[in-house]
Parts: C-alpha cells; sequence; structure tokens
C-alpha cells in the first residue's frame, strides 16, 4: 500500500488541554522528522472563508491578460501583484535548470507595514506594498480575510511546534507577532500543448520559510512530496482540509531534526489537458527579516552539533527567492 501524508485533527490544540496538546504534538514531530509535511483536519477555518477567496480568485484569473498584467509585480525580491507565466522556474532553487513553470499566480505580503516597523524588520529596499486589482470588487476583502485566518491558524500551529520541541508555550509565537508572510493564490491553466521537457505546473522545491499551510484543489496534476527514499507521494486533501510543511527556515532552526521535503505540482496526465485549471492558496509564513535564526534549544546533542551559522531569517529567504527568478532571463 502507498504511504500517505499523515492527517491530524487540530481539535486537542484548540481545546486547550495540555495533556490532549501532548498527543497532537507527538503526532506533528513524527511526520516533520520523516516527511516535513501532514494533512491537518478540524483546525477552525471557516469553510465559507476558503470559498468565498477561491471564487474571487477564479474570477480575477479569468480576466483578460491585460487586466492582470495592470497589478503587475516588478519583481523586486518581495512578489506583489500580479506574477504572469513564464516568471519563476522553482527548480531553479535546488540546481535544476528547468524550463519556466507552467503557472500564473497573485501576491501579496502583510496588509500593513509601517516606516519605523520597515526599518527595523529589514525589509529596506526590497519592501512594496500590496496591489490589488479593480476586479472583482470582492477580492481584495476576502484575500484579506483569508490571510487573517491563516495567521490565526500560524499561531495554533506554532504552539503545537513549540510542545513538539519542548520550548515553552509561546516561544514561537512571540517570534512571529512583527511576521513577514506572504500569501499566493497560484492558477494552473490547462495544457493546451505538450509542455517542455522537464516543465512541470511547479517544478520541485523546497519552501524557503518556517512553515506554508497550503490547500489546493483535488484535481489532476497536483502536489507530490518527496520521501526520504525519494520515491513521489501524491497529497491529496478534502476540500476544507489543509496541507502543512515546514521550510529550509524551520529545517535549519531545528538543526535537521524537521525535514524540508522537496515537492512538486505535477503536470494532468495528456487525457485531461483540455480539461479544468486548479487553484491553490499558499501562505508562507515567514519571521521578522531581522531575527537570528540559530539552533533552536535543544535541537543540538554532542552527536550532532550545531550545523548551521547564524543568520537572518531575510538573508536566508532572499537567497532562496533569487535563485528562483525568471528563467526568462536565460537560465
Amino acid at each position: 500500500m502507498q504511504e500517505r501524508l499523515p492527517t491530524i485533527s487540530l481539535r486537542n490544540a484548540l481545546s486547550g488541554d495540555a495533556a490532549a496538546l501532548a498527543e497532537t504534538a507527538a503526532a506533528v514531530d513524527a511526520s516533520l522528522r520523516r516527511l516535513g509535511f501532514f494533512i491537518v483536519t478540524d483546525h477552525g477555518v471557516p469553510g465559507a472563508t476558503i470559498d468565498g477567496v477561491m471564487a474571487a480568485a477564479r474570477a480575477f484569473f479569468a480576466q483578460p491578460l491585460a487586466d492582470k498584467r495592470a497589478i503587475q509585480s516588478d519583481g523586486a525580491g518581495s512578489h506583489r501583484g500580479y506574477i504572469a507565466a513564464g516568471v519563476e522556474a522553482l527548480a531553479h532553487t535546488l540546481g535544476d535548470r528547468t524550463p519556466p513553470d507552467l503557472k500564473e499566480s497573485f501576491g501579496m505580503g502583510p496588509p500593513a507595514v509601517t516606516a519605523d516597523r520597515e526599518a527595523v524588520a529589514g525589509f529596506g529596499p526590497t519592501y512594496r506594498p500590496n496591489r490589488w486589482p479593480a476586479a472583482p470588487v470582492d477580492f481584495k476583502p476576502r484575500t484579506l480575510a483569508y490571510y487573517a485566518e491563516m495567521e490565526r491558524l500560524t499561531s495554533t500551529l506554532m504552539g503545537v511546534f513549540a510542545a513538539a520541541l519542548d520550548l515553552e508555550p509561546a516561544f514561537f509565537q512571540r517570534r512571529f507577532q512583527d511576521h513577514n508572510s506572504t500569501f499566493r493564490i497560484a492558477h494552473y491553466p490547462p495544457l493546451a500543448a505538450p509542455p517542455a521537457p522537464g516543465q512541470l505546473r511547479a517544478g520541485a522545491h523546497t519552501d524557503y520559510g518556517a512553515l506554508t499551510i497550503l490547500l489546493g484543489e483535488d484535481t489532476p496534476g497536483g502536489l507530490e512530496v518527496m520521501t526520504p527514499e525519494g520515491q513521489w507521494l501524491p497529497a491529496r486533501t478534502a476540500p476544507h482540509d489543509f496541507v502543512i510543511n515546514i521550510g529550509d527556515l524551520m529545517m535549519t532552526w531545528s538543526n535537521d531534526r524537521w525535514r524540508s521535503s522537496p515537492h512538486r505540482v505535477a503536470n494532468p496526465p495528456p487525457e485531461a489537458w483540455p480539461g479544468q485549471s486548479r487553484l491553490s492558496l499558499a501562505y508562507f509564513c515567514n519571521p521578522d527579516d531581522a531575527l537570528e535564526i540559530a539552533c533552536l534549544p535543544g535541537c543540538a546533542t554532542p552527536a550532532r552539533p550545531a550545523r548551521y551559522a547564524p543568520a537572518t531569517a531575510g538573508e536566508l529567504r532572499h537567497r532562496k527567492i533569487e535563485a528562483a527568478k525568471s528563467a526568462a532571463a536565460g537560465a
């Protein structure tokens, strides 16, 4: 029988019961040690909020290209607005020089960043304000409502992570109060022609930050996760369940206790090419760019000393962003 991503209920984490939280934390720790991925149910995010942003996203991507390009991202390290097909090749971050990914997307960051926080957090010249489309009119409020739910779900998950690592309960939550988390809505159009050799909807990559909260449609050509044995494992979920995975920053922070696994979005089989497109919602949780990432308490031992030199969260993240930038520039 093929392995599946573990499914973990967050009901215990939301209950406030310490013993129940410990049980959930143990399951999360085991899944992150092996795969770096798990599925969550009973997470508290209203289904209406999920459905609302999905409907607004479909309407946005159905518009003519010229309308979407009206809010095109300038690509200056911190993507805000519309990102056209052909701009990213995520496999480049792992050194695989593939053609551009078969997707377009919309990106946003924290809804408000003060001048003081911009300087302290290290956004510097890469910070750009969010860009919103004129239509559909409900796109901005529905997207912001979803972003707020992701902030709440992140706080819950960070409490579970702290319990899994025997840290004090608010350890991570305090370090993500001034977060620089980004939200991307990816649209994978139907394939009208065979992809180029090595070209995927999203090439194999690892995520950059602390954790990712992903919701994707269960259609042909979806998320696949690489196991430690090198096998690709389909990640299929019910409509309102989330896939959670850690990124390189959390793997570094945990001294490789937790695994940041390569994953990709596969192409649909040829018989599904004329068919439906696919949407995915990805919330990439990043701490303040200025936060120093050094080995977490308890994650280094005499047999496994700290493996990484301290670096800021911004430095770690921006290295990967730059590596992913467009194959169209000759990569």
